[in-house]
């Protein structure tokens, strides 16, 4: 009875070592790669841009954005990743700066420049009077 469990806890150290040994920047590479994990935090970013940009639209509430988060740090989570390993990513200022760049390109798609206040809230105003995705997060304060 003793095998089993000695052979599931050599298991277990063997998979935490392996995702240990994993660099940040594999970590880096596999999450923004992975649609789930990377589009809910291009749709985190756009959210935040436009209500930073827009003091009249305001964010989901604190308890929907923790529940939104925590969704997909289990996500990540699941694909064997830390804790630290996940901050680090999320926290990483390339990430950062990356994910800005693809905000103000859909801004730009979308025919809004990404620095105008005024076209930011036209825009969101028109997310939430079509109740899109982004529009269902947002609200009017």
């Amino acid at each position: 009875m003793k095998t089993p469990i000695l052979a599931f806890a050599i298991a277990a150290f063997v998979s935490s070592t392996a995702a240990a040994a994993t660099t940040q920047a594999e970590v880096n590479e596999t999450l923004r790669n992975t649609p789930a994990i990377y589009n809910g935090l291009f749709t985190a970013a756009l959210i935040k841009h436009v209500t930073d940009t827009c003091p009249a639209v305001a964010p989901p509430g604190r308890i929907t954005r923790v529940n939104y988060f925590l969704g997909l740090y289990n996500q990540a989570r699941r694909l064997g990743y830390s804790r630290a390993q996940i901050e680090g990513f999320v926290e990483d200022k390339a990430e950062q700066a990356r994910m800005r760049g693809i905000v103000e390109s859909h801004l730009r798609r979308a025919g809004v420049d990404p620095k105008n206040e005024a076209a930011v809230c036209a825009y969101a105003r028109a997310e939430i009077a079509q109740g899109t995705a982004l529009g269902r997060q947002l609200r009017e304060r």
